[in-house]
């Protein structure tokens, strides 16, 4: 194999990290919100929820007090990560594939790297949108972070 499809792996395995690690952040973000954000206690029971539930739940919690600043940037961020997880899904359950493309008349062949999910509706992909998706999961998670912290008084890393 070449040095150029080396790279280009390494380059895949960097981005598809990024993101698998950010979502993470975020699974645990959304456990914070729910344990610290609701007036009474449902942590046990909400806990286990699927992500997508649990933003529906904190944005339901969250709804009343949308006249903060804060709420209102984390409900933003949580609606924006509902809508990322359907790449954080296809990342996860995919791999990654060389996919052959022939050109009709001139015959050249052109190679090019993707993830592919035929479950959901052949979406692919590839190089340049794993790292814009790696880079706006990342700044997503950090922000969240903050906000969350700050709404909560809570400290991130020991609460």
């Amino acid at each position: 194999m070449t040095t150029s499809y080396h790279n280009e792996l390494e380059e895949w395995k960097k981005y598809v990290g990024a993101t698998i690690l950010s979502f993470g952040d975020i699974e645990l973000i959304t456990l914070k919100c729910l344990k610290y954000f609701p007036k009474d206690d449902i942590y046990s029971s909400v806990a286990t929820l699927p992500l997508s539930k649990r933003i529906d739940l904190i944005s339901n919690i969250l709804s009343i007090r949308k006249e903060n600043s804060e709420i209102k940037d984390i409900l933003k961020h949580l609606h924006r990560v509902k809508n990322l997880s359907k790449y954080r899904n296809i990342l996860a359950h995919n791999p990654l594939m060389a996919n052959v493309y022939e050109h009709r008349e001139s015959g050249k062949i052109t190679v090019k790297n993707l993830i592919s999910s035929v479950r959901r509706g052949n979406k692919a992909i590839d190089l340049s949108e794993i790292e814009e998706l790696a880079a706006e999961v990342e700044s997503i998670a950090a922000e969240l972070w903050m906000l969350v912290s700050n709404a909560t008084g809570i400290d991130q890393i020991n609460s």
